[in-house]
């Protein structure tokens, strides 16, 4: 008999399938539910495909991106209904998920000293782990919403950024931005990593405009105007009347206060906490290799900064975090319990919103994000400081070789 060891991969070869195919039954089971943000899309994709043609931008009834518009434009040339269609562009946005995952995953593992096998199967894992997630389920096959959309081409030009490959990057943050205005809750991010890695150039950002502008060449075609996809963007801002719009923030116990009053208190505070972080800590941290582990806990923290202290925040502006948090928990133990409260607290307010679970007053799910919004924000003070400090003892070190040397 061969002395040769076989090994059996049994989370390749078993668990991770079974995963994915239970991921995708769940979505087939839900294929035929909808909320009221299904019948809107689907009116939307119905007159989209009434009208036939490119004229449909002028005409448009809904309020979503030109890019989105353009898209639900070319899927109507398939042969499925109405409803199917819509179905099935949320679905295909959900496997930008697995790739975000997989990539995240596997780069988090290889970080960690974990060997390339072992790596590939904990990005498959994570991978199954946002298939899975009741936040992505709920919102893309239940609700055929479209948070998906912005939030994976985001992390996907994340990944890309701290792969040091810009170019890229700044084409999926542009089809992240082009698709849904939420998309700009990256941009904190990439200017601190920009700040802190000087690792491309300035001029990297005029790839956003252009690529934007590629993606709008349907609706100028279709007769909107050269600036029509920026005009709606502004014209979006200060939509809703008050500053608290069904997301469990800070802005839920002042719920009144008028918009166009305190609105602007709110980005004071986000923008001051943005600043607070760069003057007292970036500057000092660049001399130091930073971790793919400690630039997602940044990021998450960054993105969680504003739908936390921005006004008229949906429910789902917190998508992001909800379903990547938990892959940073794998490698970060001290995020397992935030992760789980964060993703209970997520599903329980898209239930009560759109699933029927009961009225939806969130004051409970405030106190629930807070808490932790504020775990995140100790635990990227806590990771900078280690980091400064490291910095400071090879400062020192520095100092004693020389002077021995001398």
């Amino acid at each position: 008999m061969s002395g040769k060891k076989y090994s059996f991969k049994y989370p390749e070869l078993i668990l991770v399938p079974v995963l994915y195919a239970l991921g995708l039954g769940l979505r087939l089971f839900f294929f035929r539910s909808a909320s009221a943000d299904t019948y809107a899309f689907e009116l939307w994709f119905r007159s989209i495909r009434e009208i036939g043609d490119l004229s449909v931008f002028t005409d448009f009834v809904g309020d979503y991106n030109v890019p989105y518009i353009a898209l639900m434009y070319f899927v109507t040339f398939l042969p499925f209904s109405d409803f199917v269609c819509v179905k099935l562009i949320a679905l295909f946005f959900d496997l930008f998920g697995v790739v975000a995952g997989f990539l995240f995953g596997r780069e988090l593992a290889h970080q960690a000293g974990k060997n390339k096998d072992t790596a590939r199967h904990f990005g498959e894992l994570c991978a199954a782990l946002i298939w899975l997630s009741p936040i992505t389920i709920g919102n893309g096959g239940y609700q055929a919403q479209l948070e998906a959309m912005w939030a994976f081409n985001g992390f996907l030009a994340v990944y890309m950024f701290c792969k040091k490959r810009p170019v890229p990057g700044m084409i999926f943050f542009a089809i992240s931005f082009a698709m849904k205005p939420q998309g700009i809750f990256f941009l904190p991010f990439i200017f601190l990593f920009y700040y802190r890695s000087k690792s491309f150039s300035v001029l990297h950002f005029l790839i956003v405009p252009a690529v934007i502008q590629v993606l709008s060449i349907p609706s100028m075609i279709g007769g909107n105007s050269f600036f029509y996809f920026w005009k709606h963007f502004f014209e979006q801002s200060g939509l809703y009347p008050f500053v608290y719009y069904y997301y469990p923030n800070i802005w839920i116990w002042m719920r009144d206060l008028p918009y166009y009053v305190f609105g602007k208190v709110g980005i004071g505070m986000m923008i001051t906490a943005f600043l607070l972080y760069t003057v007292k800590y970036v500057g000092v941290c660049r001399k130091k290799n930073w971790t793919l582990s400690m630039d997602l806990e940044l990021l998450l923290w960054s993105i969680m900064t504003c739908t936390m202290f921005l006004p008229a925040m949906h429910e789902r502006y917190n998508y992001p975090v909800e379903v990547m948090l938990p892959v940073l928990a794998v490698f970060e133990k001290k995020y397992r319990i935030p992760a789980a409260v964060l993703v209970l607290s997520g599903l329980l307010c898209n239930g009560m919103s759109y699933y029927g679970w009961g009225k939806a007053e969130f004051y409970g799910l405030s106190l629930l994000n807070m808490a932790v919004y504020a775990c995140l924000t100790a635990g990227v003070i806590g990771s900078l400081r280690s980091q400064r400090e490291d910095a400071q003892v090879t400062s020192s070190e520095g100092s004693s070789v020389k002077g021995g040397a001398a």
